[in-house]
């Protein structure tokens, strides 16, 4: 088996061999796979394929839940049941396959397709200091929608933060009537 945590910068997405510089040596070049994980076991094959040396990303997002009245926030994979881990296909598929917490690699076949680097950071490059996604900031007039609660998908527009706590002010048009709201800033979600 070769050293899996190298890191390998790929100029092209065909598999092949990569002459480095420093040791004359051919060394296997590293691609990213989406793996699917068994149901709420990311973490578990997250921490077992990093136990084998294989080098993984698993995006997580900040969400805010309502428990006994309290919105408390939590950290979630941003794609539930999926992350990524580079290897080498050719040495090292079986080892990525048959490792704790892992279900499959995609798409499910013998030669399984490498995910572009680029696709993997530039979600990386969405996640802030804490290495968390959370939702881009509003700004003032933007166009929102309520994402729950019982005004679930009424449009607004944003008008400002109302306190540290996270709560916004949304402007909302009824009939011939504007109103102004308090919302947590979870139960609103920009409009494209």
């Amino acid at each position: 088996m070769t050293s899996r945590n190298e890191n390998c910068s790929s100029s092209d997405s065909d598999e092949r061999s990569v002459l480095t510089p420093e040791t004359g040596h051919l060394t296997p070049e590293l691609k990213w796979y989406v793996v699917q994980s068994k149901p709420r076991e990311e973490e578990r094959a997250r921490h077992f394929l990093k136990e084998k040396g294989f080098h993984t990303y698993l995006p997580r997002m900040e969400v805010v839940k309502v428990r006994d009245f309290k919105n408390v926030k939590t950290k979630k994979p941003l794609f539930p049941g999926y992350l990524f881990c580079r290897f080498d296909k050719d040495e090292n598929l079986g080892h990525v396959r048959w490792t704790q917490g892992v279900k499959k690699l995609l798409p499910e076949s013998v030669n399984p397709m490498s995910v572009d680097d680029k696709v993997v950071q530039a979600i990386h490059s969405l996640e802030q200091e804490d290495g968390v996604i959370r939702k881009q900031p509003l700004q003032q007039n933007d166009q929102v929608r309520i994402a729950r609660g019982p005004m679930k998908d009424v449009l607004g527009v944003f008008d400002h933060w109302a306190s540290d706590q996270g709560r916004v002010r949304v402007l909302l048009n009824f009939i011939n009537y504007q109103a102004s709201v308090e919302l947590h800033h979870s139960l609103v979600e920009k409009v494209a």
